[in-house]
């Protein structure tokens, strides 16, 4: 096996209300590559050495695993807190030209702006400050150079991976609204001896903003990064990298196979699916499922959405019934083709998932199948709401069709109605009377005028006539359900 494209290291953690760590304080590593842990008095010793390390003057270096190079550095820095160690502060003016690193160009903050030296201060001010009830996560991202320079381009990644794939990682890591009440940033780091890349990350609440058991916002105390949150930051770091290679095609196929399923539900296309209902069944539920949104909507010309129906009673058979004609109407084999192809693409998109998990040593990440991914989990969505939608409308459409637009019933309307409720009890019990009763609805009857003349009298307008046919139906004969 190849060795991975990405490494992540979640680093030691900073929290000063953490309760697991016993106010022990990282110091950096030993020549084997064991943490060393100082132990504090209490929290506030805690708190006050954790910040000198942090953002004091002669802090940070602590960090480097070469403690030769880090005691020549700290004799030609004037500062060497953590946003200085970010921007290149530790390391010789010799080493920056070989790696063409720029001080300018390395720290990028969670906008996608890049920090100057004063923001940089303000920034290590602005964390010292937070830090009494908050806490700094570190960690590192590294990546093979020419993996990166061939698919991608250093520039673009960097910018990718601080202002996209950060912010859904943290949600990912349970925190609430990252962009809002929360502050990060991503380092270029290069070392072109080893033909690598790598990132270090940073990030720190600003305000509660961990979403606990309670359902109530919190800052993270217990800050180890699990499995499932670690992987998930590698996956979506190759998708960004092979993206135009791999990921986009396959994405595009899928956005086509999308559209042509589509189609069967839009009604200015010729295989609109609602158009011509055969069947008598699927014919009963839409002029009932339209009957019942004229209710609700009364007089409101705007269209009805799905999922802005109310939760009553009303709401919920209007639901029940648009799922039910979506199920019937999904056994149209030219639909299941169409279903069919989108599974297939989708499947395409899982094998890109399962074979970047294998090339890069990802395993438990809890989301192997690409229908659990977020980006198909919301095509899928938004492809069943549009379906959801034009059922409703066109029901809506339809019941307005056959009924608001007449001034009065015709006698075919009534006779209809009368062989439907035959045929919904017959259908039951005695399968030869069906084919009859079908055909029923292009007969003519020759008592017609006596018919006619006995519901005339009546002299019940149109909509009246409806309504209480349909509440006949529903309450006595539960033809709803």
């Amino acid at each position: 096996m190849s060795s991975p494209k990405v490494i992540f290291i979640d680093n030691p953690f900073f929290a000063v209300n953490n309760k697991d760590n016993n106010f022990l304080l990282y110091k950096g590593k030993d020549k084997t590559g064991k943490r060393i842990f100082k132990q504090c008095k209490n929290k506030n010793d805690y708190s006050v050495q954790a910040k000198n390390y942090l953002f004091g003057n002669k802090g940070f270096m602590a960090y480097s695993r070469n403690e030769e190079k880090a005691n020549i550095t700290l004799e030609k820095c004037n500062s060497s807190n953590l946003f200085d160690y970010m921007m290149g502060g530790k390391k010789d003016i010799s080493i920056m030209e070989i790696n063409t690193m720029k001080r300018e160009q390395m720290m990028m903050d969670k906008f996608g702006n890049f920090v100057t030296d004063s923001e940089a201060d303000k920034k290590n001010f602005y964390w010292s400050k937070l830090f009494n009830k908050s806490n700094i996560h570190l960690s590192v991202l590294s990546f093979n150079k020419d993996y990166v320079d061939e698919n991608i381009g250093i520039d673009n990644l960097q910018k990718e991976i601080t202002t996209k794939i950060m912010p859904m990682f943290l949600k990912q890591c349970g925190y609430q609204n990252p962009y809002k009440i929360m502050d990060w940033i991503v380092a270029l780091h290069k070392a072109f001896d080893r033909n690598n890349y790598h990132f270090h990350i940073g990030f720190i609440e600003k305000r509660e903003s961990y979403l606990g058991t309670d359902n109530k916002l919190h800052f993270k105390q217990r800050l180890n990064l699990n499995d499932r949150e670690m992987n998930f930051i590698k996956r979506q770091s190759i998708l960004a990298i092979e993206r135009a290679k791999v990921f986009t095609p396959e994405l595009i196929k899928l956005n086509k196979s999308f559209e042509q399923f589509k189609k069967y539900f839009n009604p200015k296309e010729k295989s609109f699916s609602l158009r011509h209902i055969k069947n008598i069944d699927l014919e009963y539920k839409i002029l009932r499922l339209g009957y019942l949104l004229n209710k609700f909507r009364k007089n409101n010309p705007k269209k009805i959405k799905y999922n802005s129906l109310p939760k009553n009673g009303i709401g919920k058979e209007i639901r029940l019934l648009t799922k039910d004609i979506k199920k019937e109407l999904f056994n149209n084999k030219d639909i299941q083709l169409s279903k069919q192809k989108i599974n297939e693409h989708i499947e395409e998109i899982n094998n890109i998932f399962l074979k970047i998990d294998k090339d890069n040593l990802i395993s438990n990440i809890g989301f192997e199948n690409a229908k659990d991914s977020k980006l198909i989990k919301d095509k899928l969505e938004k492809y069943d709401n549009y379906v959801l939608n034009a059922i409703v409308n066109n029901s809506l459409y339809v019941y307005h069709n056959r009924f608001a637009t007449n001034q009065n019933i015709s006698l075919n309307d009534l006779l209809n109605e009368a062989i439907l409720l035959v045929y919904l009890n017959e259908k039951k019990t005695n399968n030869e009377n069906q084919y009859i009763l079908k055909n029923s609805f292009q007969q003519s009857y020759p008592m017609k005028k006596a018919i006619y003349r006995s519901f005339k009298k009546l002299k019940y307008e149109q909509d009246k006539i409806a309504e209480q046919f349909y509440e006949m139906f529903s309450e006595k004969n539960n033809l709803s359900k």
